[in-house]
């Protein structure tokens, strides 16, 4: 029976059409297209942290200290499972939405449990896998490949995680019991996220100074990490000694633990999921107040209230804002350490402004509820459809509720920006108009894609809101745009004044407006008409 649940689980949440949101057999020009967009962003992130951790590993390895790459992969493998354990664990292992199916069943709840956690696990190796790709193949370039080191790696890898996940999850649980009967729980509960997520961050660049790669300043943060935290250093002995007495170490510190976390946590699951969370809502007695306003509002109030209630939603797509805001209010207070963080995030030797923009433009990419937001109707789809309203007027309706995610805070980072690096008062202007014309770039591109791509049949929202084919190519393609931009400012930058610049870049992305809004206005009617939930 585990091993039915295992397979129907996968099917429910790997599968390519999953993925994809419609059936490939029935598109196959479309899935070929989708799919080659997938590799190349899956090509260009490795190819990128691959020459980092290339060069990495060439000056560790001329100092006899390949190990440090272990350090490396320990830390971002408890990264990633810090990450998707946390989002995923409530709605997989705890809440999931099946569980009114498979409580009657005859299936003992800790088989149930066992199979969703095999799940989520599998999940977790694949993208620890593809982060940690360019570290391994550095560390066996360098070190070079010994049979017992990658056996040893492969058995280490997939127990390394198990504490962390173990400790994640339930703290999920424990946040979402705790807060559960609070009037605002799913408020409260983003906020932690959020300065659980900034802390990371913060920890992440509170490096050394560095003028060449960026991840030479994390050496000694990692390293002390890995000697702190004992199973990351037996991992790391296990592999670069070919030790097994430390890879025994790791199989069974990790596997009892996790053993004995899933034998006592099943209980807890399971009157989880048969009380559920019921948020208590005290009446003040008051009167109804109706409110009057136009339709496009009531939409984005709609978009805003869909944004807050849940909190994977609103955590990744609303990230971005939030660390913008952060850094600009801490550049008043920490000039000279942001200059650093920019340096080793972004690329040493830029000019200030140009890091600035390049923060700022990552936000806004990171930014987009439009590239998802429509597929998150998911089956009450043909409720919207059934409104007497234009499709237009509904798209807008969302691509204004991201304007209004990422300008405000675009517009007060740059003051913030410029009153702490004293950048020049007509600089910040051009800066702010650049900001308006890339925000709404992106999120019209953003609109374009889920409606191309929608992906209305989903268990969860974590299917559409990190793993669609629309979120990606949404993130990849505001990238995209960002190094239009650098490549203006490459070919411009050396022979124009900085205003002229900046008006070339701003004029690049209103040329880049038109083709969105060209497709939206004469588009839109059509492909919303054909859609179905």
């Amino acid at each position: 029976m585990y091993r039915s649940l295992v397979q129907l689980f996968l099917k429910e949440n790997i599968s390519i059409k999953r993925l994809m949101g419609f059936d490939v057999k029935k598109s196959k020009a479309k899935a070929i297209l989708i799919g080659l967009a997938i590799v190349y962003s899956i090509a260009t992130f490795i190819g990128l942290f691959g020459y980092m951790f290339f060069d990495l590993g060439k000056m560790l390895h001329g100092l006899g200290q390949d190990a440090i790459l272990i350090s490396f992969i320990c830390v971002y493998s408890l990264g990633m499972a810090f990450i998707i354990t946390f989002f995923r664990a409530s709605g997989t292992l705890f809440y999931y939405k099946d569980y009114e199916i498979l409580a009657p069943l005859p299936i003992h709840p800790r088989v149930v449990l066992a199979a969703k956690m095999t799940v989520m696990m599998i999940m977790l190796y694949l993208m620890s896998f593809i982060v940690v790709l360019p570290i391994l193949f550095s560390y066996f370039y360098w070190y070079g490949i010994n049979v017992l080191s990658v056996l040893y790696f492969i058995i280490g890898f997939l127990f390394i995680p198990l504490i962390p996940v173990s400790i994640v999850s339930f703290l999920s649980l424990g946040i979402a019991s705790l807060t559960a009967r609070m009037r605002h729980a799913k408020l409260l509960n983003i906020v932690l996220v959020f300065i659980l997520m900034i802390g990371l961050f913060m920890v992440m660049f509170s490096v050394n100074d560095v003028e060449q790669n960026p991840l030479t300043g994390q050496i000694d943060l990692f390293s002390g990490i890995a000697r702190v935290y004992l199973p990351f250093d037996w991992f790391r002995l296990a592999v670069h000694e070919q030790s097994f007495v430390f890879l025994v170490y790791v199989v069974l510190s990790n596997g009892i633990i996790f053993g004995l976390y899933l034998y006592f946590i099943q209980g807890l699951v399971q009157k989880t999921n048969q009380k559920g969370i019921r948020v208590t809502m005290k009446r003040d007695g008051g009167p109804l107040k109706y409110q009057k306003r136009s339709v496009i509002w009531a939409l984005v109030g709609k978009e805003a209230k869909r944004f807050l209630s849940s909190i994977t939603y609103a955590t990744n797509a609303g990230f971005g804002p939030v660390i913008l805001l952060v850094a600009s209010v801490a550049s008043l207070f920490f000039k000279s350490q942001l200059e650093e963080i920019l340096a080793q995030a972004i690329g040493a030797g830029l000019p200030l402004e140009v890091m600035i923009l390049a923060l700022i433009g990552f936000t806004i990419a990171m930014t987009y509820t439009p590239a998802i937001s429509l597929s998150l109707e998911g089956k009450n789809f043909w409720i919207v459809k059934s409104l007497p309203l234009k499709p237009k007027t509904v798209m807008y309706s969302k691509i204004l509720f991201n304007l209004i995610l990422a300008i405000p805070v675009g517009l007060f980072s740059v003051v913030m920006f410029g009153i702490a690096l004293q950048l020049p008062l007509l600089n910040q202007v051009m800066m702010m108009v650049l900001v308006i014309v890339f925000a709404c770039v992106i999120s019209l591109f953003d609109s374009m894609v889920n409606l191309l791509m929608p992906k209305f049949n989903y268990v969860n929202d974590v299917e559409v809101i990190k793993q669609s084919a629309g979120a990606l190519i949404a993130i990849f393609g505001g990238f995209g745009f960002m190094a239009i931009n650098g490549v203006v400012f490459h070919f411009f930058g050396d022979w124009m004044s900085e205003i002229l610049v900046y008006l070339s870049m701003i004029g690049v992305n209103l040329l880049l407006l038109i083709p969105l809004v060209f497709f939206l206005e004469k588009k839109t009617d059509q492909i919303f008409n054909k859609l179905h939930a």
